[in-house]
């Protein structure tokens, strides 16, 4: 964790993050003295302004003439249709988008509207711009809120989200802007990937990049894979047995889970309690390897996964839990075999697994933009990520009033039991002052049990988790009302300003004389970042407001994160101990969290640098395939005496067609085939560092020597295949020459493993090491 550094101080060094946007004040002096000119104009006045401008983007020089008179327009074109008139920091933020940076600016001050100037702006100059968002809810709402803007400056503009058809997602790609989350742009490419024809793609343009929550969308799912998979002929495993026998397991007698909640293992005496159940079988023989799995798997889903923590069951079906957003993450799930297990547990129908066909990284797909830009309440605390993943400077746009918000020093306290005592006098006390409050949870079970305790001591309240996010509107917009408490799971990304006195704000004054709006956090999150967005809805433009932590050693940021040397002195010294040293044991718990993310962000980005490439170097190739006759002359050099029957038979048109379709198939296939192995070796790489080499090296060279003659046995497998095939066959549906692609493919988000692959693992075992043997802090 970087010290804190005067801003002055940063931008000399040039630290990441301390970009100063200064540089643009002139250009925002500059549009404020066209205002009156603007003003004047009427609506094909200023369109016709806006057509005439010669504005140049993605420079970190913007052109002040030309980028001035925009700003004046944009101005003018937002507050005529859509009632917000632009403040300076927000045509400085504009600015700081438009010459492709990463922005700060608080909660509260206006992003969406910044992020409509900027897309706009780009479009203007010609570009083709993507604002990407984290749902569907804000992709849709930003659109339709901004469309008379955007209209108004002739820019056409649409938007995606999951139940988009095929249809409207090719007419939402041919706006100059288009608002999406990111998963549904990736799920696009990937789709359009297995495409055979033109008329099948919708074809994404990847030009210009805007991205909302900037941090979240590119530093905390960077490595999340998108997954395309396909139908697939396996059955689902049988989990009733194993799920059976774990469930009569006991506790630190049959199995042990770490002190990180990291593993559960069997422990001896539980392995041959199993053996014995299954007919005194030995485990460990290759026969009943595919039960052990299952077993282990089952023990994972029973000790380390919680319901209504990270996962919900509705509608008899398992839907994880976004605990970033708070929200259900409709289009994740975990690998085939644990999920499965979940659904075991849960006593569901367990589905059958599927075959990847297909996957990408948020991060490979953001790095395919020629521009990246974006903005977020808490931008710099990650701007040095920023730099090394994307080469995206970063900076800070200030407030456009002065924070008046009062930070209170966390409250921390030895038991959870402790925390929620106070938590709920804190609560009470405000609640019958008057005074809004908001409450953050970290999980579901967290909110509800809160929310009972609190109807219990005559407290009532408005709960906002992922079991209700469709409300989430009207909830988090309520939450300002007079006397309203609201407890919400996570508040990052809501997209909606909590305005003090309620959505009409009638008793805006009653809640500015009971302080404002008051924000309680009942633990610290994994990260400073998702804290400080709490904090931010407490002090919008200039408002009063209180924040406030409540935190326990008992809480997870502590127990899963602690060092042996500060968990010995917590429970030697108790109450005792000081409150200095209570805030620093949260302080580095917290840093070595973010640490510990950041780690295994590098070293996922180093892992994925091989597959990147050879998957760039397969669609170049596909492309070449569609396009061109690279099928034809592989093919006739392999079967030349066959391939010329066919020609004579029929005629070169069709016979190529045929070829190109079935050389699209083995090129998918071995794709596919190629994606299994290196998934195979990326689990067990780790292994590679107890005979002293680095993994990530091996992994490359592993990968390479598995790619070597990818082309040359697709293509024999394309010519075997033709050379199979008589005349009459030519033209045929590959269907009915055999080939069959998948029936039905389905979209996905892998989340994280919730206990971690065995090269995280040893990453953590390596870190525990540094700590404590070079570091001397355990």
């Amino acid at each position: 964790m970087r010290p804190s550094v005067p801003g002055w101080a940063a931008h000399l060094l040039g630290l990441p993050g301390a970009v100063s946007f200064r540089r643009y004040l002139p250009i925002v002096r500059d549009a404020n003295a066209l205002e009156d000119r603007m003003r004047a104009l009427d609506d094909d006045g200023l369109r016709s302004e806006a057509a005439a401008l010669y504005l140049r983007t993605g420079e970190k020089r913007l052109h002040r003439e030309a980028t001035a008179r925009y700003l004046a327009v944009a101005r003018e074109a937002a507050d005529r249709t859509v009632g917000l008139r632009a403040f300076d920091e927000q045509l400085l933020g504009c600015c700081a988008l438009l010459s492709g940076h990463a922005v700060e600016m608080d909660t509260g001050e206006g992003k969406t509207l910044v992020g409509a100037l900027a897309a706009a702006g780009f479009a203007v100059a010609g570009r083709r711009v993507h604002v990407i968002s984290v749902n569907d809810y804000l992709a849709e709402r930003d659109a339709a809120w901004m469309a008379p803007f955007f209209d108004l400056l002739d820019v056409s503009v649409g938007w995606i989200g999951q139940h988009t058809s095929h249809e409207d997602r090719r007419t939402a790609y041919e706006c100059d802007v288009v608002y999406a989350p990111v998963s549904e742009i990736g799920f696009d490419v990937l789709r359009d990937r297995f495409t055979v024809t033109e008329q099948e793609r919708v074809a994404p343009v990847f030009d210009v990049a805007v991205v909302d929550e900037v941090d979240a969308v590119m530093i905390d799912e960077a490595m999340v894979p998108l997954v395309l998979a396909g139908s697939s002929d396996h059955e689902a495993d049988e989990f009733d047995q194993a799920t059976a026998l774990v469930e009569a397991l006991i506790p630190n007698e049959d199995f042990t889970v770490d002190g990180d909640l990291a593993t559960a293992s069997l422990t001896d005496d539980g392995l041959d309690r199993l053996e014995a159940k299954l007919g005194r079988i030995n485990l460990y023989d290759t026969e009943h390897l595919a039960m052990f799995t299952r077993i282990n798997l089952a023990l994972h889903a029973r000790t380390l996964v919680q319901r209504d923590v990270d996962y919900l069951v509705t509608d008899g079906k398992i839907t994880l839990i976004n605990t970033t957003r708070g929200r259900v993450a409709h289009l994740q799930r975990w690998p085939d075999g644990l999920h499965a297990a979940l659904e075991a547990k849960e006593h569901l129908p367990v589905s059958a697994p599927g075959v990847i066909l297909d996957q990408i990284t948020v991060q490979d797909l953001l790095l395919q933009y020629e521009t990246r830009a974006g903005m977020s309440g808490t931008v710099t605390a990650v701007a040095e990520e920023l730099i090394e993943f994307y080469k995206l400077p970063a900076g800070r746009v200030e407030r456009h009033e002065p924070n008046q918000r009062v930070d209170v020093a966390d409250s921390i306290v030895l038991t959870e039991e402790a925390k929620l005592t106070a938590i709920i006098t804190e609560v009470a006390t405000r609640h019958r002052a008057g005074q809004p409050v908001l409450v953050g949870t970290q999980s579901v079970a967290e909110s509800e049990a809160l929310a009972a305790r609190l109807d219990a001591a005559g407290v009532p309240v408005r709960v906002l988790n992922a079991k209700n996010d469709a409300q989430e509107a009207e909830i988090v917009a309520r939450a300002g009302e007079y006397g309203a408490v609201t407890i919400s799971t996570q508040m990052s990304g809501r997209g909606t300003d909590i305005r003090l006195g309620g959505v009409s704000e009638l008793d805006h004054d009653r809640v500015l004389a009971a302080g404002g709006l008051a924000v309680i956090a009942t633990s610290r999150y994994l990260s400073r970042r998702l804290d400080a967005q709490l904090r931010g809805r407490a002090g919008r433009q200039g408002d009063p407001g209180i924040s406030r932590t409540f935190l326990s050693f008992e809480d997870d940021v502590i127990q899963l994160h602690a060092t042996d040397r500060m968990l010995t002195r917590i429970d030697r010294e108790q109450d005792a101990l000081p409150g200095v040293t209570r805030q620093t044991i949260a302080d580095q718990c917290q840093a070595i969290a973010e640490s510990l993310r950041t780690d295994r962000h590098r070293a996922t980005w180093v892992y994925n640098r091989a597959i990147a490439a050879q998957r760039a170097s397969v669609l170049a190739h596909r492309g070449e395939i569609i396009h061109g006759s690279a099928s034809d002359e592989r093919v006739k050099d392999l079967i030349p005496k066959h391939w010329r029957r066919l020609v004579d038979a029929r005629d070169l048109a069709r016979v190529s067609e045929t070829t190109r379709a079935v050389a699209l198939f083995f090129l998918d296939e071995q794709w596919v085939s190629h994606l299994t192995v290196l998934q195979e070796i990326r689990d067990g790489i780790h292994l590679r560092a107890l005979g002293g080499e680095k993994p990530a090296d091996e992994f490359h060279r592993l990968a390479l020597r598995e790619f070597h003659g990818f082309f040359d046995r697709t293509y024999q497998a394309a010519a075997d295949f033709i050379a199979g095939l008589s005349a009459d066959d030519i033209g045929r549906d590959l269907t009915e020459l055999g080939l069959r692609r998948p029936s039905a493919t389905w979209t996905y988000m892998v989340t994280d493993d919730p206990y971690g692959n065995p090269g995280d693992r040893f990453i953590r075992g390596v870190g525990k090491f540094v700590r404590s043997k070079i570091l001397n802090l355990e």
